[in-house]
């Protein structure tokens, strides 16, 4: 049978410990390019028997899955959460680096994890997209900084050199971000990009962040699982014979959960549809954040849908509006 065997792999920035599940047993082998292809070989590890599995540990998961994806294997994503959850659950005070590529090729055996695309290795864009992200975070901290040292300036305390070094630093820190997003618009728009930005809301930057972070959105197989990778499916709370629909779970990708909120924010403004359902939601007490949020799964839903079916979006109109 294909792909009967699991390689589990534990990734750290220097090193991989990788669960071989046909022999029952773990090696250690370095992060390297190098020593990886000649583990490959050595231990005789074969993309038509083998299934690699590993967690989604940024940028030290990138070499092992570009190294695998290009020896032919498949290779499945796991949330680190799911992988927690599932040691805590059944090893007990008991947390080692072999346990946990146990645990990865275990979850794997069961069907979790995400399929790995060769798309998502172009990750030049969504690099320069969350270093822009981060220096427009940076910012926003320097300019908090900066008002609580005006606010002890105007209390009498001689900070005006400091505020002024401040100035200096926030302008560059913003410079640097518009050189970045300029970098990054630089880079060539895919045609699952091209879809995104046809929706309400989805703006130039917003449907770069949710096309960088979600990867080839046709990997799900269903909204039902795109929504529960952003983060924004909601919580189900069990209470007797109900099943009632809390909160976002927020367990997925925080970068693509921020960028389809602020994407639904404005749809829930603009788009005839989406804008009436935001006002159903408002009128049933929900609070305005409630209601983006439940906007925001409505859009999680037409991205995939436009996406899988391959067509660009067209604004529709509520019953009678026009």
């Amino acid at each position: 049978m294909p792909n009967s065997n699991i390689l589990g792999i534990d990734v750290s920035k220097t090193e991989l410990v990788i669960f071989d599940q046909a022999v029952n047993q773990t090696v250690k082998v370095p992060n390297s390019e190098y020593e990886l292809k000649a583990a490959i070989k050595d231990y005789d590890w074969n993309p038509a028997t083998y299934l690699v599995g590993l967690e989604s540990t940024g940028d030290y998961s990138f070499l092992p899955m570009r190294v695998f994806l290009e020896a032919g294997f498949t290779v499945k994503l796991l949330n680190p959460i799911t992988t927690k959850r599932f040691i805590k659950s059944t090893v007990r005070n008991k947390k080692t680096d072999k346990s946990d590529a146990l645990a990865i090729a275990t979850l794997i055996t069961y069907g979790e994890g995400q399929i790995v695309t060769e798309n998502q290795l172009n990750a030049s864009k969504k690099t320069l997209l969350r270093l822009e992200s981060k220096l427009t975070g940076i910012k926003t901290q320097l300019q908090l900084m900066k008002q609580a040292l005006e606010l002890k300036s105007d209390n009498g305390l001689h900070l005006e050199r400091a505020v002024k070094k401040l100035n200096c630093l926030i302008e560059k820190v913003e410079e640097t971000a518009e050189n970045i997003w300029d970098l990054t618009k630089q880079e060539k728009l895919d045609h699952q990009e091209e879809i995104i930005a046809s929706h309400v809301g989805c703006g130039e930057k917003l449907s770069a962040i949710i096309s960088a972070e979600a990867g080839d959105i046709k990997r799900f197989p269903s909204p039902k699982q795109f929504k529960a990778y952003a983060g924004i499916d909601p919580k189900v709370i069990q209470s007797g014979q109900k099943d009632v629909k809390g909160k976002m779970t927020k367990r997925g990708n925080s970068l693509l959960r921020q960028a389809l909120y602020l994407a639904a924010f404005v749809a829930s403004v603009h788009d005839p549809e989406l804008r009436q359902y935001y006002l159903k939601k408002r009128s049933e007490g929900k609070s305005h954040t409630h209601a983006v949020c439940t906007v925001a799964r409505k859009l999680c839903e037409r991205i995939y849908a436009t996406v899988t079916q391959d067509r660009m979006y067209e604004v529709r109109y509520p019953q009678g509006v026009t």
